[in-house]
């Protein structure tokens, strides 16, 4: 492995947030300057911490003095600094005296070192920041005269939009001016950049959000001078200016005391077809508009909760309970905060809510008739003290069972005095009064009468699609026999404007049922489910049927149907021109040598590529294989799979075929072969997530490196901003004690106010800087884990002379090594080396 790279990891290893912390990392730092020759014990004792000894280890590579800069309280930017200075050969001594900070002398000894006249810009009114953009535009490689930001009234970020607008060559004095805020200066020169240039009126009248609307709009080609002469703001015409380029009838629903974010649910709800109509209105706020459209989108009746007086988070929890089919009319009340319908709603969901009952039916308190009937009385009297003996109910209450008790009086029952008995033990629903009747008729006391059943409840059925196209299809190569993979099925899916693409069944409500108690059992509603997303279709007027608004490609994944326009050829040869398509490309034959072809969607080549350059915005399948015996390449966003590769150099996530010989491969993702002749040999293959193949190498020994995890490019991309957090925080921390100091101070003067505004908004650029460059490493982060668990299997053979390096280890294969189940190749849990797993 080169030893750039070998250092990348090392540095990975060292600066990662995740092991900062870890005593390691320092002994890896430690390592590496006790082999450029430091005196290790020395600066164990000494607790420099892991960056600090990265400047050790380079000054003792740079070979200058490092006893000049052998201190653990010193900051590692100044080591930097220092350890520069001298491996520049340029003395800063001059600077340091007169009170510069660490980062001026810094731009101070850049400009020297280009040689820049520097004491244009060393002077103690500038900041670094500004001192940079002046020696930026002092640069002897296309200067510019910086006499025009040179004014030190003007911030940096001012000074860089002049600069920047003198290297367009546009015309700069329109905006040059310290009273112009940056965000408006850079509005105005990216519009005139690109042929728009703003009146001296409209730049003294407009905000900057406003003027980059004007500029989109007009790179659009769509008219918003209306909304701007009646005072939209700047958010409100950015939703309406989308809306206007996406041919949606937003004029009919918007009104001008309608905030951006408002106008914004209602584009959306135009996009995805719903009738935002229901929601358009300015008495609700977004976050409530936001609950309606989703509510609409999930096909439920928002009618319950499309009331002003809601709150948002209100309207969150009854819409959940309708998509869970609730009778959300338990919790619905205004009288509900959102944490009590939470509670209310969760608790219906596990079972564990009692339904509020309703009164009791006047057909049920008639059944009371023994009012009056002294003897009856008494003697229904007895048998509820022994009810248990007549009475008996199965199936979770839903039916009664009851039998006669022998009268010791002689007397005979009376269909009134089972009637009184079953209602004062509660039994009040589904009462039989034909086989009660039987009952006192046939006086057989030991025989059960099945004298009440309950309703059973019929729960409602979720809503669900039926599709007119073969959901299923063209996924995955069809794997024969003997495991290689057939791609000549994988095709298309084509459809036509009008085509019928989906219908949506409704879900249905159910039927409550009840016990022979009368207590009601809710019936479970079913679930609307939401409505289909994607693009190049549209739902017609009935909200159930989807149909395709143009001739092209279908793709259906997670829900979303995606129909792109679709280019189809016979074949592509050299003579054609280049092919830039915004859609589909289908050759049905073959791309010959020498072929350009550029797609924002699918390529598919239905015969043989060769030598030719593939540029796909989705996947790229090739049915016969791909030689490229001069130079060819494929580039993807999505994967790429053919039948074989030869001498292909291939960029995508995911990459297939049955062989690689001698390919240059770099997959955010997978590499894959199929079947158990599936063989990558010659080449370097550079994986993320790892190789699963077969064979690996071949009998000739040609050269096979196999690369896996995190490559140099992603750590040196890592380390870069982790260290500009580092220096960003450092010139924070510069910046915040000058800014404590002017407070002790006060205002003394009109130009200390001055400088006191300068740092302040300095403080706040830097903590948005280094806000923006934390996130950007959260997501090289979020990568890098991936590729912590990468691995090479292999099921057949790896040859003699094929190289692994999985997480910057080197695994040399010395001799041939055959197995019967799977070798699997993978970095231990201290990268230490490379382990090998049989079986």
């Amino acid at each position: 492995m080169a030893t750039q790279e070998a250092d990348l990891i090392s540095e990975f290893n060292v600066y990662s947030g995740l092991d900062s912390f870890d005593q390691n990392s320092l002994e890896k730092e430690l390592d590496l300057c006790k082999y450029a020759g430091a005196d290790v014990d020395k600066l164990k004792a000494l607790k420099f911490n892991a960056l600090q000894l990265a400047e050790i280890r380079k000054g003792l590579t740079d070979k200058v003095d490092i006893s000049k800069y052998l201190d653990p309280k010193m900051p590692w930017t100044e080591m930097e600094e220092l350890r520069l200075e001298m491996t520049q050969n340029i003395d800063m001594t001059k600077y340091r005296e007169e009170g510069f900070d660490l980062r001026q002398i810094s731009q101070i000894r850049q400009g020297i070192q280009n040689g820049i006249d520097v004491s244009v810009y060393a002077k103690k009114e500038y900041l670094a920041d500004q001192m940079r953009e002046l020696r930026l535009g002092m640069s002897k490689n296309g200067g510019v005269p910086i006499i025009f930001f040179q004014d030190p009234q003007y911030d940096n970020l001012q000074m860089r939009e002049i600069r920047k607008g003198l290297e367009a060559g546009i015309d700069i004095s329109s905006y040059a001016a310290v009273d112009v805020p940056y965000m408006k200066m850079r509005a105005i020169r990216h519009s005139a950049e690109d042929g728009l240039f703003f009146t001296d009126q409209e730049i003294a009248r407009y905000n900057a959000n406003i003027l980059n609307q004007m500029h989109k709009a007009y790179l659009d080609n769509v008219d918003i001078s209306r909304y701007i002469k009646e005072r939209f703001d700047g958010d409100q015409i950015e939703q309406i200016r989308i809306g206007l380029k996406e041919g949606l009838p937003i004029d009919d629903f918007i009104t001008g005391d309608m905030r951006g974010d408002a106008i914004k649910e209602i584009r959306i709800g135009l996009e995805n077809g719903v009738d935002v109509g229901k929601y358009a209105d300015g008495a609700y706020g977004w976050q409530q508009m936001y609950e309606m459209r989703m509510g609409l989108e999930h096909q439920i009746d928002i009618t319950p909760y499309s009331k002003p007086l809601y709150r948002a988070d209100q309207m969150r929890e009854i819409r959940l309970g309708l998509e869970d089919g609730l009778d959300v009319s338990q919790y619905s009340t205004m009288m509900y905060t959102a944490k009590d319908m939470r509670r209310i709603r969760e608790l219906m969901l596990s079972g564990e809510y009692q339904a509020v009952l309703p009164d009791e039916t006047p057909e049920a308190i008639a059944l009371d008739r023994t009012g009056g009937i002294k003897d009856d009385k008494v003697l229904i009297e007895s048998m509820i003290e022994n009810k248990d003996l007549y009475l008996s109910f199965t199936q979770n209450n839903m039916l009664c069972w009851m039998k006669l008790p022998l009268r010791a009086d002689g007397m005979e029952y009376t269909e009134d005095v089972v009637l009184a008995f079953l209602f004062k033990c509660n039994v009040r629903k589904g009462i039989n009064r034909d086989i009660i009747s039987d009952m006192v008729k046939e006086h057989n006391h030991n025989q059960k009468y099945l004298v009440a059943s309950g309703k059973e409840v019929i729960d409602g059925s979720d809503g669900y699609y039926e599709y007119f196209f073969d959901t299923e299809a063209n996924t995955e190569p069809v794997i024969l026999k003997d495991g290689t993979a057939d791609l000549s099925n994988m095709d298309l899916i084509q459809v036509h404007v009008g085509d019928k693409l989906a219908e949506y069944h409704r879900a249905t409500r159910g039927s409550d049922g009840f016990n022979v108690f009368g207590e009601v059992v809710k019936a479970k509603s079913g679930k609307e489910i939401p409505i289909l997303k994607g693009e190049g279709f549209m739902i017609l007027s009935d909200r159930v049927t989807y149909v395709a608004k143009y001739t092209g490609a279908l793709t259906y994944k997670d829900g979303i149907i995606d129909i792109q326009k679709i280019m189809v050829m016979p074949e592509v040869k050299i003579t054609d021109k280049k092919i830039s398509y915004d859609g589909v490309v289908y050759v049905t034959g073959d791309v010959n040598s020498g072929s350009v072809i550029y797609a924002s969607g699918d390529i598919i080549i239905g015969g043989h590529m060769e030598s030719s350059e593939i540029n796909s915005g989705g996947n790229v399948i090739i049915k016969c294989g791909a030689t490229c015996p001069i130079r060819g390449s494929i580039t993807a966003k999505g994967d790429v799979s053919a039948k074989f590769f030869e001498g292909v150099s291939i960029n995508a996530k995911n990459i297939s075929a049955n062989y690689f010989i001698n390919c240059t491969i770099n997959a955010q993702g997978l590499i894959k072969t199929y079947g158990r002749a599936g063989i990558i040999y010659g080449g370097t293959c550079q994986s993320l997530f790892g190789v699963e193949s077969a064979v690996v190498g071949n009998k000739s020994g040609a050269k096979t490196i196999i690369n896996l995890g995190v490559n140099g490019a992603l750590l040196g991309e890592f380390n870069a901003i982790q260290k500009s957090i580092s220096r960003e925080e450092e010139d924070l921390r510069t910046l915040t004690n000058e800014k404590n100091r002017l407070q002790e101070i006060g205002a003394v003067d009109r130009q200390q106010m001055q400088w006191k505004i300068k740092i302040n908004a300095a403080i706040g650029t830097k903590e948005s800087k280094i806000k923006e460059l934390k996130i950007k490493k959260e997501k090289l982060e979020e990568e890098i884990n991936k590729g912590s668990q990468a691995q090479a299997v292999v099921t057949e053979m790896v040859y003699a002379g094929t190289i692994f390096v999985i997480d910057g280890i080197v695994y040399r294969a010395d001799s041939d090594r055959k197995t019967y189940d799977k070798l699997t190749f993978k970095a231990d849990a201290l990268r230490e080396n490379i382990i090998v797993i049989e079986g």
